[in-house]
């Protein structure tokens, strides 16, 4: 939610604690208001549950293991790199051409899915030659761990992408929440100013909370 919704909803949550505090006053006199505040209250509810499942898309928890996913990857990945290499100075097979070409550094410049392929390919090749790179001096277990570390850490590249998807939803619908808000506040807008001669102190606080928006607008 950008700045200009975030200060419309403030505004918002505002007028609704206004209303809700005076509820005992208004809706005596002026029951038409009901509907109305309900929406806003109901619309406002919305907003919040869908900026929380935003928020959750987006943690310092995740980043942190899949920057520890990466680089225990990359690791592996090294060891068994400089395996299939060695493989290629005594016979150079095209299918291990372009994953002996990458270099450390080459590999840990590409970012989530790219990188991800990558480690998996690397995976996948070295598997049939198990016993060719155990000349290398490569090891069964280095073999795991370097396919185990990969799918750890491309499991963690997919759930980018779905926080990606998500988060954009979950905006999408706090958006379209906070439209209906707006709405109720436009409807009240019209109906309040009626109360002025009843009820001028609540009209007046109402227009000043409607009047937060506009500057941070």
């Amino acid at each position: 939610m950008d700045d200009k919704s975030q200060n419309y909803r403030i505004m918002a949550q505002g007028v609704l604690a206004l209303l809700t505090r005076t509820r005992s006053e208004w809706e005596a006199r002026y029951a038409k208001l009901l509907p109305d505040y309900e929406a806003l209250g109901q619309a406002l509810a919305e907003v919040d549950v869908y900026a929380q499942a935003r928020s959750s898309t987006d943690t310092a928890g995740y980043t942190n293991a899949k920057d520890a996913a990466e680089t225990a990857a990359l690791n592996a990945a090294v060891v068994v790199l400089n395996g299939l290499r060695a493989l290629q100075l005594d016979a150079p097979r095209p299918a291990l051409a372009k994953v002996a070409a990458y270099s450390p550094s080459a590999l840990s410049k590409l970012r989530d899915q790219a990188q991800a392929d990558a480690l998996t390919e690397i995976g996948t090749l070295a598997a049939p030659l198990a016993t060719e790179l155990a000349a290398e001096l490569v090891t069964a277990a280095q073999l795991t761990t370097q396919r185990d570390t990969a799918a750890a850490f491309a499991a963690l590249v997919g759930v980018a992408r779905t926080q990606t998807v998500e988060g954009a939803s979950a905006r999408r619908q706090a958006l379209d929440h906070l439209a209906n808000a707006r709405a109720a506040i436009e409807r009240l807008d019209v109906r309040l100013p009626n109360l002025r001669p009843t009820l001028p102190e609540l009209v007046a606080q109402y227009e000043q909370q409607r009047r937060v928006v506009a500057a941070g607008s």
